[in-house]
């Protein structure tokens, strides 16, 4: 038991420390190309696609990958990037890289990987990806995303993020739990071959590099009023 929990925390370490370890110019392409692949498919799920009125009011959009694992104690870690809409223009920011970070205990046992989106509803979204740290369900208000046509009315005007997601493995049991997301400046650092602040990429103030085009142009093209 022990040597599980002790194995547990360095999973912990490693899965929600953003400066952990170095990332390369290479894994930071795949993670955007793996955003824009996930959002691709899980508009194309019947039924369950995120409702294109939510996507064409909303403020901006958190795509990540997480890993969960737990045996009694549990860990959920990932990596992601942002993106800020205009919401007068409709035109997006380039992506900014964020982590997250989830503790849990009860019982439970078992790994999963987990795609979500975290659609940003509200000034007050935007303004706590801003900060190094927000605590989802503490400074943000979040909620499981509605599906179906009168999914907007279903969304409370404190909303700050509603989350969308897929599992795929096996994870079973009760948790109390409290997850974070953080900004990933290194690797903005790496990406953009510079230090730039989340504030900069979403006053547009950094341009939109090519190998983040093609997921704005998935944006765009789902958040097109027709």
């Amino acid at each position: 038991m022990r040597i599980k929990f002790v194995l547990l925390i360095i999973c912990c370490f490693l899965l929600v420390t953003p400066d952990a370890y170095a990332v390369s110019k290479k894994k930071l392409n795949e993670r955007i190309e793996r955003a824009n692949n996930y959002l691709e498919e899980i508009m194309n799920i019947p039924d369950s696609e995120i409702p294109y009125t939510l996507l064409r009011s909303c403020r901006g959009i958190v795509i990540i990958r997480q890993y969960r694992v737990g045996f009694i104690f549990g860990v959920k870690g990932g990596k992601g990037v942002a993106f800020k809409r205009d919401i007068k223009t409709g035109i997006w920011s380039a992506p900014t890289f964020v982590a997250s970070a989830e503790g849990s205990f009860g019982l439970q046992i078992g790994g999963q990987a987990i795609d979500a989106i975290l659609l940003i509803m509200n000034k007050s979204g935007i303004e706590l990806l801003l900060k190094a740290k927000c605590k989802l369900g503490v400074d943000a208000s979040i909620a499981a995303g509605p599906v179906g046509r009168d999914a907007e009315a279903k969304v409370g005007p404190v909303t700050a993020f509603l989350v969308y997601s897929k599992a795929k493995g096996f994870y079973g049991g009760l948790t109390l739990e409290g997850g974070i997301i953080t900004q990933d400046n290194a690797a903005n650092e790496k990406f953009y071959g510079k230090k730039v602040t989340v504030k900069e990429i979403f006053r547009n103030e950094v341009e939109v590099p090519d190998e983040a085009k093609k997921v704005i142009k998935t944006l765009e093209k789902y958040c097109r009023i027709e």
